[in-house]
Order: C-alpha cells, then sequence, then structure tokens
C-alpha cells in the first residue's frame, strides 16, 4: 500500500469514502472485493480518531442484552466468530470474569441465562461456552478481588484485538483489490448538480497539492466529524445525526495476565472492564457527554478518579493514582433517532441521507466489532445504483486479512517465530512479537534485513523494535511520521508512551533518511507524543 494522491484525479470512481477509521477502511474494503472502483481518503492517519482509541475488544456486548437489543447481539457475536477466522494475529479469545457481589444489579440465575443466550448467538465453539463459578473459584481464578460479598460468579469468552491494525488490515486489504488509498487527504469542498454531489476538492495535508476526486456515490464514514462533513454540503439545513459521548481508558498494572474482569460501577448499572493488554492492563470505560471540538479531546483527573472508585469498590487492594502509567479517550459517535430525544441512542449503525445530497451516505454510529458487516450492508444498499455484479457473494466474510493467512494461530506463531529466530538473527522475544503483530506477513517484514545487516539493529526502548519495521511500515503500510509507527502500526497502541523518551530520536532518524529531510522536522511534528505528558497522572488536570 503506497501513497498515490495524485491518483485521485485520474480516475471517476464508483465509490467514495471519506474517513479511514474502522467503518470506513471496512467500508472501502467491502466495495474493493466486488470489483468496484473505490477511493478512501483519511485527513490525518488510519485509526487516528475512535477507532484506535476503544477498549481494543471485539464483543457481542453483554449489556445490550439486558437492554433487549438481540438483534446487535447476535450480530456482533457472529462478527467475532467471523473474525477470530479472518483475523487470527490481531482477533484472539480472551476469558472474563464476572464476580457477581451482593450489591450487585444482578443475580447468579440471571447470569446464567443472560450468558446462555450469548452463548447461543455466536460462540467459536466447546471451548467458547460461559461456566458459573463458586465464591471459591471466583477468588481462584482472580486472587485480587476482594472475597467478601462475592455470591457467584462466570467465566464467559470475547475477543481482544489490536484495534489500530485491525483497521489498517481493512484498508490494505481494499488497496491489494484495487482501491486508490490515501492518508493526510483532507476534503475541502463539494461541487452539487441536481441533488447530487458531483466531485470534491481534496487537499494533500503534506504538501498543499489540490486533486479534484469524482465518484458516482460519496460515503461520509468520519465518525465523530460526519456532520461537520455533511456541513459542508450547499443547503445543509444544520440538524445532527450523532451524539458524542466521551470513553476514557487509563492504563493500569494488570491484576492477571490471562483474564480480563467485567464488573458493575455502583450506584446505578454502569459496568468497567479491565482486561490484561501487552504487559500492562486497560480500564475503562467513561460515558460522558462531550460537545468540544474532536480532535482535542483528553482524558480528565475526574475520568481517572472515576474509574479508579469502580475498579476499587472490587479489588483486595486498591490501586493508588500513583498506578496509573497513563490514559486516552476516544468519542462514539452515537446515533440519533429521528423524532425522539438526543438521549435515545443506540449502540447500532443507520446509514443517513440528506434530500439535498441524494447519493451523498453518511454512516451514524457502528462498533469496532461490527466495521465489517456495516460494509456489507452498506454495499449491499448500493448495489442496485452501482451494479457491481458481485452482490450477495460475501466474498469479506471468507477471505482473510493480509495477516491472516495463518491457518491454526497458536501453532502458526509456535513455528514462525522459532523461524524468524534463527533465518535472522533476532531476539525469540522480538520474533514473537512480530509474528503477533503482523501475522502471515513476517517474513515480508524481515526479509530485507538478508540485504541490509543493519535493518536488524534494536532500537532503544521496550519492548525493542527494528529498524526493519519502520522500514516496512514507511514502504508498504503509509507511514508518514513517527506518531504513525509507534502508536499505529508497530502494535505498541498508547504504550508506546512510556518509550517516548528513549524510542522517538532513533525511529524520527530513520524517517528522515526514507523523506531525505532533517530528524527535527519529524520530533517537532510528533502531535501526540506531545500529549503522553499530559495523559499520565497527575497532570490530567484538565
Amino acid at each position: 500500500m503506497r501513497r498515490s494522491p495524485e491518483r485521485l484525479s485520474s480516475i471517476r470512481f464508483d465509490l467514495a469514502v471519506i474517513g479511514g477509521g474502522v467503518n470506513g477502511a471496512a467500508t472501502a474494503r467491502e466495495a474493493a472485493f466486488r470489483g468496484l472502483k473505490v477511493a478512501l481518503v483519511e485527513s490525518r492517519d488510519f485509526a487516528s480518531g475512535t477507532s484506535s482509541r476503544s477498549s481494543k475488544l471485539i464483543h457481542g456486548g453483554l449489556r445490550y442484552l439486558e437492554q433487549m437489543d438481540f438483534r446487535l447481539v447476535h450480530e456482533a457475536r457472529r462478527e467475532r466468530r467471523l473474525l477470530l477466522k479472518l483475523a487470527p494475529h490481531l482477533v484472539r479469545p480472551i476469558p472474563f470474569l464476572l464476580p457477581i457481589y451482593d450489591d450487585d444489579p444482578y443475580f447468579p440465575l440471571k447470569v446464567r441465562l443472560g450468558l446462555t443466550i450469548y452463548d447461543i448467538f455466536g460462540n467459536a465453539g466447546r471451548g467458547d461456552r460461559h461456566r458459573m463459578l463458586s465464591c471459591e473459584e471466583v477468588c481462584n481464578v482472580l486472587p485480587a478481588l476482594r472475597p467478601d460479598g462475592i455470591r457467584a460468579g462466570a467465566i464467559y469468552f470475547d475477543a481482544e484485538t489490536d484495534d489500530s491494525r485491525l483497521t489498517l488490515e481493512y484498508a490494505l486489504d481494499a488497496a491489494d483489490h484495487g482501491a486508490v488509498v490515501s492518508n493526510y487527504t483532507e476534503i475541502r469542498a463539494f461541487t452539487v448538480s441536481e441533488g447530487k454531489v458531483v466531485s470534491a476538492e481534496a487537499q494533500d495535508v503534506l504538501t498543499g497539492r489540490r486533486h479534484e476526486v469524482t465518484a458516482r456515490v460519496w460515503v461520509n464514514a468520519t465518525g465523530p466529524w460526519v456532520d461537520s462533513i455533511r456541513a459542508m454540503l450547499p443547503r445543509f439545513d444544520g440538524s445532527k445525526t450523532v451524539r458524542l459521548t466521551k470513553g476514557t481508558h487509563i492504563i493500569v498494572p494488570p491484576i492477571s495476565s490471562t483474564h480480563a474482569l467485567l464488573s458493575t460501577i455502583r450506584p446505578g448499572k454502569r459496568i468497567f472492564i479491565m482486561a490484561p493488554w501487552q504487559d500492562v492492563a486497560l480500564l475503562g470505560t467513561t460515558e460522558t457527554d462531550f460537545d468540544g471540538d474532536p480532535a482535542g479531546v483528553q482524558p480528565t483527573r475526574e475520568d481517572v478518579e472515576y474509574l479508579l472508585a469502580a475498579v476499587n469498590r472490587v479489588l483486595r487492594k486498591p490501586l493508588e493514582p500513583s498506578d496509573v502509567l497513563g490514559s486516552f479517550s476516544g468519542l462514539r459517535a452515537l446515533v440519533l433517532q429521528p423524532g425522539r430525544t438526543s438521549s435515545s441512542t443506540t449502540r447500532e449503525f443507520r446509514f443517513h441521507r440528506d434530500a439535498w445530497a441524494t447519493n451523498f451516505i453518511s454512516v451514524c454510529g457502528g462498533k469496532l466489532t461490527t466495521a465489517r458487516a456495516l460494509g456489507e450492508k452498506l454495499c449491499d444498499e448500493l448495489e442496485p445504483v452501482l451494479a457491481s455484479g458481485k452482490a450477495g457473494a460475501r466474498l469479506t466474510r471468507t477471505s482473510p486479512l493480509p495477516g491472516g493467512h495463518t491457518g491454526e494461530f497458536k501453532v502458526f506463531a509456535a513455528n514462525a517465530a522459532k523461524d524468524a529466530a534463527a533465518e535472522f538473527n533476532i531476539p525469540s522475544a522480538v520474533a514473537e512479537r512480530i509474528v503477533r503483530t503482523y501475522g502471515s506477513r513476517w517474513q515480508e517484514v524481515l526479509e530485507p534485513i538478508r540485504e541490509a545487516r543493519g535493518r536488524a539493529r534494536l532500537l532503544p526502548g521496550n519492548p525493542s523494535l527494528l529498524e526493519a519495521e519502520v522500514d516496512f511500515a514507511i514502504r508498504h503500510e503509509m507511514a508518514m511520521n513517527v506518531e504513525d509507527f509507534l502508536l499505529r502500526r508497530a502494535g505498541l497502541s498508547w504504550r508506546a508512551c512510556s518509550a517516548l523518551s528513549e524510542s522517538l530520536p532513533a525511529v524520527a532518524r530513520i524517517f528522515a533518511g526514507h523523506f531525505n529531510t532533517s530528524e527535527d522536522q519529524f520530533l517537532s511534528a510528533s502531535g501526540s507524543f506531545a500529549k503522553c505528558s499530559a495523559l499520565h497522572w497527575p497532570d490530567s488536570t484538565s
């Protein structure tokens, strides 16, 4: 996948997708699989917004059962089962422990019934089914839990993912199937004629050059910015299609390397999740209305205190503010239902059309888990107009993502890591991390070492990165700056902030060499890293 924004003006596209988050990337992939001429443009980097700031879970939404949203749960559970097969290097089953305390709003029989339905809606086999636990068994699984007040518990299964790389691989697969994909490409204006969008002016953010994009149908998949893009259309009426809520996660020491914890936040019925992530744990999430600039969303001290209080209700040894290693926030763009109040929102997605631009569809809502299904449904809906000839083929249901051609992943990972370490003379831990990050593409990452041994050099930081990984991200994954690589390509996510001072200069040096510019230019352009200190307790005081 190479960045060529000039190609945007050389093709009349069937479908132009604005927004390189998970919904936009999955839609572009689906359309490209159907043989359509597709453009995917993103004003910043792929997954640089909400799609890299999630709980990093592929899940059915257990709490939606209580809301009787069976359709959403069924769809999400089906997608989880599919993604375990299509992207086994990125999506892995994880057991969740749900302890039931005396003051919880649910009781063992209700939990058993709910989890039975959850299993029916889409488990991945016998080993994926829930089981109920006694108080003693709960404490054996998670000794860190406060034992007094536990009535019973349950273990059920969802999955964990690298949200940034999952989004990226949707975009990679779209490009592999003919889509023109370009990050750092901002839509500046639309031309509308006879109630249809004819073209758009796209500006290359990196060079300032402008390109005219023409397409038969347009998809606005910009998440929190969906109404801002709609506002660029002539005759926009000022209406809103989404409600923005902020979700904050904090990074803390893990209480388990194998199990995630789900429990209720009291008082009330909201829940928190504490899931192991690499060598730390992610604890989230908050849900507060947000009406500021989506690009400026940040955790606050109140967010951090709220999450600590929630988890400390069930921990034997409470977490202290000094235990917080970092935090990050993202925005949910929840669907506003026509004719309902702003509080009546759903986690499902909806396709919105405006009367003044009938070939312009805005994607409202959606989840990381159901992005592939969203793209499939949208392309089905557009089939009468676009006539790809491949409707109903459901190709993306059976086609692995680029790194997903592994077969049984545990066997593949063990053998591939051993081969990588032996063939390229790199540390075993590094080889294992590379295999788990890139899946079946690991050899593409390491092969250039044969020609230039220096690419096997370890960069400073923990975990250690190879020069070859930076080179691969620049040449084949459209990484345009240090932040793109460390936060969204290397598989480190926000954990990269803790290695900032060690790894940043070395990575900037490699970028400078590739782009024939100064290291200082890449260091000064590392926007999110400039905020890392503000994301760490106790500096989050805003």
